[in-house]
């Protein structure tokens, strides 16, 4: 079983050393929810590349830079001069702990308000992985900039590899919550009474729709879309494709 766990944020235009100085402030937050999440590395470009420390600033800032100029040269017109589009780091600095830590992917991209964690295998990688990821979105959470979080699960059903989002998800043109995620919103039991678990965090709501999200269990898939049609029903999934109602 594969997880993303996905954030959404106000977008924000970063200059280089305002974008590492961000992406430290989420890295920190990641760190505190697990040990596993304490140290960072931007992912090798290529099979002859390194693990890039996030702690060697300068590093890291020629690794930004040399992504900006790709970027632009591929994508001519796109964010203004010297900006930072994105970054992909993992958890690990060499490949063996990149594949015992479920080859772990974080994608920070503040110029479209996306924050994204990947982790594979996340059952075989933690004993309990729903403590885990609610650990991590709890805190990653706090605060007033995530307007929106979401967590999708792909797994191997059967012959057949299935995503949450689009193979079990009860609104293909609307947002999905998933496994657990957090909306702007103060959401009670009363709203929501098939959540699994309701938690208030600041202005907003962190929500657990099963307590495990097995895409071959009937039941959870059941309990995950009654959630999502309760929040329907508050307005708090919006319509993200027209043309798939």
């Amino acid at each position: 079983m594969n997880v993303n766990l996905a954030i959404r944020v106000d977008p924000l235009v970063l200059m280089p050393h305002a974008f590492l100085d961000t992406s430290k402030a989420w890295l920190s937050q990641l760190g505190e929810a697990h040990h596993d999440f304490a140290e960072w590395w931007a992912v090798p470009r290529g099979p002859r590349d390194a693990f890039v420390p996030f702690s060697a600033r300068e590093q890291m800032l020629a690794r930004l830079q040399a992504d900006h100029n790709q970027l632009s040269g591929e994508l001519p017109g796109g964010l203004r001069d010297g900006a930072v589009d994105s970054v992909v780091l993992t958890n690990a600095g060499n490949e063996k702990d990149w594949a015992r830590r479920g080859k772990v992917a974080l994608f920070l991209n503040f110029a479209k308000g996306q924050i994204r964690l990947r982790i594979g295998k996340v059952e075989k990688v933690y004993d309990h992985p729903g403590q885990v990821l609610w650990s991590l979105l709890a805190t990653v959470t706090k605060g007033s900039r995530v307007r929106f979080a979401q967590t999708n699960v792909q797994q191997k059903v059967g012959d057949e590899l299935l995503l949450y989002s689009i193979h079990r998800a009860p609104f293909l043109h609307r947002e999905y919550l998933g496994w657990m995620g957090y909306v702007d919103q103060s959401v009670t039991a009363a709203q929501v009474p098939e959540a699994a678990r309701l938690e208030r965090q600041g202005n907003g709501t962190l929500i657990l729709a099963t307590d495990f999200l097995d895409l071959g269990n009937p039941a959870a898939i059941k309990q995950a879309n009654k959630v999502e049609m309760s929040l329907v029903d508050l307005d708090l999934l919006p319509v993200i494709d027209p043309s798939l109602r």
